[in-house]
């Protein structure tokens, strides 16, 4: 039987030197788009939420289609593009390992970049001998969309700037470095067999939002029983199924207010909100900030370092 407590193996190892930092971050729609090659200097994750497009590392080039990850590691050459209509996605520019006196630089690299020059001092530095060394390029897996949840919790702890945010963003990349490395390994989020199915019930919670989708229907749609349902959601989306119904319903009503010209009103309808006034309390309780002013500001881009107050454009 194994001891609920670890001894010295590769992921303890880790806490040695992982202190994840998170630069900049966004979430937004955005119409057909080009970023040209560049160098990063630091790591860069981006989750595709809708659309399709063409994502290269280095010599690497993959397509871009909903529900995929890409990971970037720092000093890797990058290029991104969406197609027509347009994509939403979310993107997280971070270092892994802290350093209070290079890590708070506070500029995006532009497309044709790749001789870094005199920032080159600022390049993170290379990784121990490790699984997170060997990420790169496109992952596909059960546990994406789970990772994009904490995605987009860290761009709202940016967003907000509450106290702590820090110590809490640097928990949530650790976390998602941890959810990716698992499912490299096949093990899923919680290590289940019944992740594949898990995720088909948290999908009828996602496409089906707008409606009050029970719990005994998205189990029946996984395969499993309510109970068992509840407990494998909790482990792997860290939320109970009726809370991850009313995240989907906020998603979906960023993705109208930036990809339609609906009102409020008709928002609030199509994400399953009995009123315009109960969309807007459930929003800004979420996202610390009013329907209206995400819709005329949008969450495009949002730099840590700089950002004196929340979605600083």
């Amino acid at each position: 039987m194994l001891s609920p407590i670890p001894g010295w193996t590769d992921d303890v190892e880790m806490l040695t030197w992982m202190r994840p930092y998170l630069r900049h971050c966004g979430e937004s729609w955005r119409p057909a788009w080009h970023i040209g090659r560049r160098r990063l200097l630091d790591f860069l994750l981006v989750y595709v939420d809708g659309g399709r497009g063409k994502f290269s590392v280095d010599d690497d080039v993959f397509g871009m289609e909903s529900g995929d990850l890409f990971w970037t590691p720092a000093g890797a050459v990058t290029e991104m593009e969406g197609f027509a209509p347009g994509m939403f996605c979310v993107y997280l520019h971070f270092d892994l390992i802290y350093r209070p006196e290079v890590s708070h630089w506070d500029f995006s690299i532009p497309a044709g970049m790749l001789d870094l020059g005199e920032v080159a001092p600022l390049m993170h530095p290379p990784l121990p001998e490790g699984p997170v060394r060997g990420l790169r390029g496109r992952i596909r897996g059960p546990g994406n969309h789970a990772v994009s949840v904490l995605m987009r919790e860290a761009c709202g702890e940016a967003a907000r700037g509450q106290p702590f945010a820090a110590l809490r963003i640097s928990a949530l990349i650790q976390e998602i470095v941890a959810l990716i490395l698992r499912m490299r390994e096949g093990a899923g989020a919680t290590g289940s067999e019944a992740l594949p199915a898990l995720e088909e019930g948290a999908a009828l919670l996602r496409q089906q939002c707008h409606r009050n989708v029970r719990v005994e229907e998205a189990a029946r749609a996984a395969g499993l029983s309510p109970g068992y349902f509840r407990k494998l959601f909790h482990m792997h989306y860290a939320c109970s199924p009726r809370e991850y119904l009313h995240r989907a319903r906020i998603q979906l009503a960023k993705q109208f207010m930036m990809e339609h010209r609906l009102n409020l009103s008709q928002i609030a309808t199509r994400c399953g909100f009995a009123t315009v006034h109960n969309l807007s309390r459930a929003f800004k309780a979420s996202e610390g900030r009013a329907p209206s002013e995400y819709r005329r500001f949008g969450r495009s881009h949002i730099r840590v370092e700089s950002r004196k107050t929340p979605y600083v454009r």
